[in-house]
């Protein structure tokens, strides 16, 4: 019988266990991506592979650990078989890992002869091969013009390095050393993790330390079901957009767009996650293989839905179904290329997670402490840079300045500005003096940007932008950027907040530096080139970079005045940004801004009747009534049936089996409206953003990127 003393005392005790392996592997690695930047996580699983612990990093590499554990159980059992002091290493999308530069070392964790659990860990590797330094290849055709990937190898065999494995595996890197010690680091991690989960057992008992796990898996399990039955059942509609240039495209001939459609089901105790409607794969880098599309759904279901709970992946797979189709860009089919997944298809999966989970959470006051907004996505500032240092030696690795964009604005309060991805809790940007130090480069700037952040009540945080250049060798550095979010914002708001800001990436001659501190989001047109395939930055030029914003919650005229001053003077948004997406009038000198709280009135009264076409109606004060079906809608029984009103000013809307959406007020804004810098990419009027409001009281209900023409998208369903 497991008491629950000893279990909680076992419960943090692993856990401990697996932050120290993440640790280990930390401090041996010899690359900036997992010694400062953490782009890295570690795991214990259960006997079957189920993961029970996982580090706060990045979430998205572990949900599919077991994954690869069930493959070695399935396919190795007889031949080579696994024993105890046996680890095993892949970089194999299609079994488990996320993509080919992050690879997966995994060890039983054996006791007297019998199997009590697994341990692994994951890093992103510098290079792992391919045709492109770095590891990923943005015009790729197919897998095989990517970093070949390995299937799950027994790279330790009864405690020894197997040196002709290891030679075979960093044979096919640029950064052979790196991944050494990365490789070391990952084997040592999980030596450790062995010998712990080994002396607990010696300690209480092999018995009761198998029975922490399974309580583990069952009581997350449980805890999920049960908030699952709080929420008012319902249907809610994500699309996310992604462009890409397939290898052989004509020039001049834009940017292929592919859609990531989620619908998210909830009944009773169980959630259903549907991409089955997302666009055949592309022919090329940016597909996302079966475990990514797992790892990035249920890692977003761990962070927007499971707070309180125990994170424990292998307790919250049971309860959510994931649903896709092969031969998708969410669920691809071999030999699609995939290794650009997480900085592409990956997103979006996230991003429609985010925004479908927050619009779940709004519907039910018990847990709007919860809704959050999207954070940045990855943008067209991520990639990856290499060259050849003065003395010959080749560096081909990420900067990781792309993880710096705005998190998502909360119920509560303001997005963190300049904190990097949701999902990615422990990872974070390299420091500038560690990145000169790793690469033949000098920072000119590194900076938060205004306007970035996704305006509303509560603001979204704001993104950051970078410039380098070469410094201390005569050699170009090539940049292959990611190459997303360029053309429209992908960080979704809620509740009718904004979406976060664009990225950006350009070349651009040292001398043009000094004239962008001069622009700002809405100014005239800056046309720039999408980027391609990869761009040289030599000697007199500077890479610009800009992260997005992370989204806003709520209608942004109705945030406090005050609170937009307080962000003018903390140089967080401009005065022009107050005026163009907040209709607060700013006044004064720079240094002692001052709001004009007449004029503000009467602009938020001008700005509401723009909206509609007429002037608003009252607001009711009767407060709301009915079910509570958004931040904005109510759900009102009228005879044997049922209306959808607005909760601010009562009035009926639809009725309650009708898509509430078309009854809306629909204004479409350009995309360009709010780029960085006045940024303008050929493509970008393909898309528009699409603003809903009541129209009654003008009230903003939401706010959806779609692409111009596009009917509207039923995005909440009542069941």
């Amino acid at each position: 019988m497991l008491d629950e003393i000893t279990f909680e005392v076992l419960r943090h005790r692993l856990d401990a266990i697996n932050d120290d392996a993440a640790s280990v592997l930390a401090r041996l690695s010899g690359s900036q991506l997992a010694a400062e930047a953490r782009d890295l996580n570690t795991v214990i699983m259960a006997p079957d592979g189920r993961v029970v612990c996982c580090g706060r990093y990045v979430l998205a590499q572990v949900v599919s650990m077991h994954l690869v554990v069930r493959d070695i159980v399935d396919q190795y059992a007889d031949n080579p078989g696994y024993g105890p002091g046996d680890q095993f290493v892949t970089n194999d999308p299609y079994v488990g890992a996320l993509h080919q530069p992050d690879v997966v070392v995994v060890a039983p964790v054996f006791v007297d002869g019998r199997l009590v659990a697994w341990c692994g860990s994951t890093a992103h590797q510098p290079d792992v091969g391919g045709p492109n330094p770095g590891g990923i290849t943005y015009d790729a055709r197919s897998i095989f013009d990517e970093a070949p990937p390995m299937p799950p190898i027994r790279i330790v065999e009864d405690g020894r390095i197997r040196r002709d494995i290891e030679r075979e595996y960093l044979a096919r890197s640029r950064t052979a050393e790196l991944n050494r010690l990365d490789l070391v680091g990952q084997v040592v991690a999980n030596r450790n993790v062995t010998e712990q989960v080994q002396g607990l057992c010696a300690q209480y008992g092999a018995e009761v330390v198998g029975a922490v796990l399974d309580r583990l898996l069952e009581r997350t399990e449980a805890a999920l079901r049960e908030r699952l039955r709080a929420i008012p059942d319902g249907r809610w509609r994500h699309v996310s957009y992604l462009e890409y240039r397939p290898y052989g495209s004509a020039a001049g001939e834009p940017e292929s767009i592919y859609a990531v459609r989620l619908t998210m089901t909830k009944r009773g105790d169980e959630l259903e996650l549907d991409f089955t409607a997302s666009d055949p794969q592309a022919p090329g880098a940016i597909n996302a293989a079966y475990p990514a599309l797992a790892n990035f759904a249920i890692g977003g279901v761990l962070i927007y839905l499971c707070g309180g709970l125990p994170w424990v992946p292998g307790g919250v797979w049971p309860v959510v179904r994931v649903r896709s189709r092969e031969g998708t860009v969410v669920h691809a089919r071999w030999p699609a290329g995939v290794a650009m997944s997480t900085a592409a298809t990956c997103q979006a999966i996230r991003v429609s997670v985010n925004a479908c989970i927050g619009r779940m959470l709004e519907s039910t006051e018990d847990f709007l402490s919860m809704v959050m907004a999207s954070c940045q996505a990855a943008g067209g500032g991520g990639g990856t840079v290499h060259g050849v240092r003065a003395d010959g030696t080749a560096y081909a690795t990420m900067t990781l300045d792309e993880i710096t964009g705005g998190g998502g604005a909360t119920w509560t309060g303001d997005g963190v500005d300049s904190s990097g991805y949701t999902t990615s809790p422990g990872a974070s940007c390299a420091n500038v003096e560690v990145n000169e130090a790793y690469l033949p480069v000098l920072y000119e700037g590194r900076t938060e940007l205004p306007d970035t952040g996704g305006p509303g009540r509560h603001r979204g945080g704001v993104g950051a932008l970078h410039a380098l250049t070469v410094h201390g060798t005569a050699a170009p550095m090539t940049m292959m950027s990611f190459g997303q979010g360029l053309q429209h914002p992908l960080a979704a708001g809620v509740c009718g907040g904004e979406f976060g800001g664009q990225s950006l990436v350009a070349v651009l001659p040292r001398a043009d530096l000094a004239g962008l501190a001069g622009r700002a989001a809405g100014d005239a047109d800056w046309p720039l080139p999408m980027p391609l395939s990869t761009m040289e930055v030599g000697a007199g030029d500077v890479l610009v970079s800009v992260s997005q914003g992370g989204g806003g919650l709520g209608d942004p005229i109705e945030r406090e005045p005050a609170a937009v001053l307080d962000d003018v003077r903390d140089g967080l948004v401009t005065a022009a940004g107050a005026y163009r997406d907040y209709a607060v009038v700013v006044t004064g000198e720079p240094a002692d801004p001052r709001v004009d709280e007449d004029a503000t009135a009467r602009l938020r009264d001008g700005r509401r009747r723009e909206r509609i076409g007429r002037a608003p109606a009252p607001l009711s004060t009767a407060g709301r009534r009915g079910r509570r079906l958004s931040a904005g809608l109510d759900l009102v029984p009228d005879g044997d049936d049922s209306v959808v009103s607005c909760a601010r000013c009562a009035t009926a809307v639809c009725g309650g089996r009708e898509s509430v959406h078309e009854h809306l007020v629909v204004r479409d804004r350009p995309v360009a409206a709010r780029a960085p810098l006045g940024a303008r990419y050929p493509g970008g009027e393909r898309f528009t953003v699409r603003h809903f409001f009541c129209p009654a009281c003008a009230a903003q209900l939401d706010v959806q990127v779609c692409r111009a023409g596009d009917p509207v998208l039923a995005a909440i369903e009542v069941l």
